[in-house]
């Protein structure tokens, strides 16, 4: 390249051409500094220093790792230490502080949960059996969905209920003069009274073992009568026995004062029946006889479709807990109940049951015939106020005396499809070779009181319906022991306040016929007993499973009574006669 230069270039053009030529170099040096740079540096071994790097962190992470570990093991041997020292308290002491290390020998492997809160168990021979674990079992205390107090223990071998229950009762009655002279006293009368008060406790024990302890207090105040001269006591015995179930081949055994179970109705709780009051014919031949001491043996068969019950009993303890004679009358009991189907998602089931006694006589208490074999048939009406020397008999039978002893047997058939249930029940009561107003003497010679009556024959039935009218609510039956069971709301009733979702409760309508006969001619004398149906519409509120209240309407009419002085005017009665009242009766029950 050849520059040349004017003659008119001056020296100041020069030094711009030298200037802009040094540029030029200073530039392509900086351009090839830079691309042997670029050159120089590997990307591979950029990514190794970087794995580097994030190695070094993972490290730092593992020993930390390590040492949370080493910390864990440390605090377990402690809490072992301190367990050890509860077992066996040998003084006050204060636990070391743990050492910590972080040598190699003490990187031990993470214990599992279960070692972390396993407690050494320490076992020995007992009497509950071989190798049993030794330790106190803590109590859980709930309230269930039966609106029920338990207590539990961990291991299940131990359940207690505590509770009770009251019924207050309110009775009215719309009856004419001629019926109320038919009455003794001072008839039916219009009022209030605790139908049931009673303070209950019962469980399970080491497994196999059962108790129940129940008093009924709605006579505690009733004091018009002294227990020395009238040995009716004010505080009764309901069920107070002590038991063992699951044993092979016999099941369940208890031994005490105990329910006998004649009938559906008597096995099921004063609580859960759906009147106020049990059927007629069950006050006439069953009551008598619903708790006695003794011992029963029950037991199920076919998955539970089969139940047997067998029951020997002493006479006479129906209220209390003691009963002496020269002879010792005792009954024997035996009941068998079948259920073909069972659908408890559906409460779809039928159960079908008998039940017979063969019993002794009790040896009359009171009176000139004190000590002979005696029996009677007493119905009081469906709706009561008044403790139990205010509400009168509408049929009363007086004293039967025959040493030939009693038998009885029922019938029952239950049933329920939903919200829908029905049960009927027959009792049928034999006294053979029977007399008023005493026995013969020892050579067969008649008193001149007494009268011969022969062999009688009572019987009588009941039938029910009832419905639920709210949406899912049944009547549902125990199915190991069949019994009605407890009514369990699906909604409790609640105005919806607060968190709390409104609910109604359940309600149930029934209606009941009744009809009883226990009557029978005395020679010379006007008739005793009588015969009576009954009628009862029901309405129940169940607002949860503490609380409900019942109102019954009830329509009578028969021919009841008996031999009254205070009829109007004196005279004019002559034993039972045909006649007819109304009730109206409602109960507030509250269990827990």
């Amino acid at each position: 390249m050849v520059f040349k230069f004017s003659e008119r270039s001056d020296t100041k053009h020069t030094f711009h051409l030298v200037k802009s030529v040094a540029l030029l170099f200073v530039m392509l040096g900086v351009l090839i500094l830079v691309s042997s740079s670029l050159h120089a540096q590997d990307p591979a071994e950029e990514l190794k220093l970087f794995i580097k790097a994030q190695q070094a962190k993972m490290d730092e992470q593992s020993k930390v790792l390590e040492q949370q570990k080493i910390l864990i093991l440390e605090q377990s041997k402690l809490l072992k230490e301190q367990s050890e020292q509860q077992k066996a308290p040998t003084g006050p002491e204060v636990p070391t502080t743990p050492k910590f290390s972080l040598e190699t020998k003490e990187l031990q492997k993470l214990p599992s949960l279960e070692e972390l809160t396993d407690i050494t168990k320490e076992t020995t021979p007992n009497r509950r059996g071989p190798n049993w674990p030794v330790k106190d079992n803590g109590m859980m205390a709930t309230w269930g969905k039966d609106g029920r107090l338990t207590f539990e223990s961990e291991d299940k071998a131990f359940k207690a209920r505590i509770g009770g229950l009251f019924q207050m009762d309110f009775g009215f009655y719309s009856v004419d003069p001629y019926a109320q002279n038919l009455l003794p006293d001072s008839g039916l009368q219009q009022g209030s009274e605790f139908r049931r008060a009673r303070l209950r406790s019962d469980g399970n024990f080491c497994t196999y073992m059962e108790w129940v302890f129940e008093m009924d207090f709605s006579r505690a105040s009733d004091n018009r009568r002294d227990i020395l001269t009238a040995p009716d006591p004010n505080v009764i015995f309901n069920n107070v026995f002590v038991g063992m179930h699951d044993i092979p081949f016999f099941g369940t055994i208890r031994v005490g004062h105990i329910k006998e179970e004649l009938s559906f109705y008597s096995a099921s709780s004063g609580r859960n029946i759906p009147f106020m009051e049990r059927p007629s014919v069950w006050d006439s031949i069953e009551d008598p006889y619903l708790f006695s001491n003794g011992i029963t043996i029950s037991n199920t068969y076919l998955e539970d479709h089969v139940y047997s019950w067998l029951g020997l009993f002493q006479t006479n303890t129906r209220t209390g807990a003691f009963a002496a004679s020269d002879t010792a009358e005792l009954a024997f009991d035996a009941r068998l109940c079948v259920m073909p189907f069972y659908d408890e998602a559906s409460n779809h089931w039928l159960n079908l049951g008998s039940a017979g006694s063969v019993r002794a006589n009790p040896r009359d208490l009171l009176g000139d015939n004190k000590g002979l074999p005696v029996a009677s048939s007493t119905v009081a009406p469906l709706v009561r106020a008044g403790n139990s020397f205010q509400v009168p008999n509408l049929i009363n039978t007086r004293a039967i005396f025959s040493r030939d002893g009693t038998e009885l047997y029922t019938l029952c058939l239950n049933y329920a499809n939903g919200p829908f249930s029905l049960g009927g029940q027959y009792n049928g009561q034999f006294l053979n070779n029977s007399y008023v107003g005493g026995l013969p003497n020892s050579n067969g010679t008649l008193p001149a009181n007494v009268k011969p009556i022969g062999d009688l024959y009572f019987d009588g039935y009941s039938i029910e319906m009832l419905c639920f009218l709210t949406k899912g609510d049944h009547r549902g039956i125990n199915k190991m022991d069949p019994m009605y069971s407890q009514v369990i709301p699906v909604k409790n009733f609640s105005f919806g306040h607060g968190k709390g979702e409104e609910g109604s409760g359940a309600w149930e309508i029934g209606t009941k016929f009744d009809f009883i006969k226990s009557q029978f001619d005395v020679p010379d004398a006007n008739p005793r007993g009588g015969y009576l149906s009954s009628i009862t519409l029901g309405l129940n509120w169940y607002l949860n499973p503490n609380a409900m209240i019942m109102t019954n309407y009830v329509y009578t009419t028969g021919f009841f009574g008996q031999d009254n002085t205070r009829a109007t005017p004196p005279g004019t009665s002559t034993g039972p006669d045909n006649a007819a009242f109304h009730s109206f009766g409602s109960r507030f029950q509250f269990t827990f």
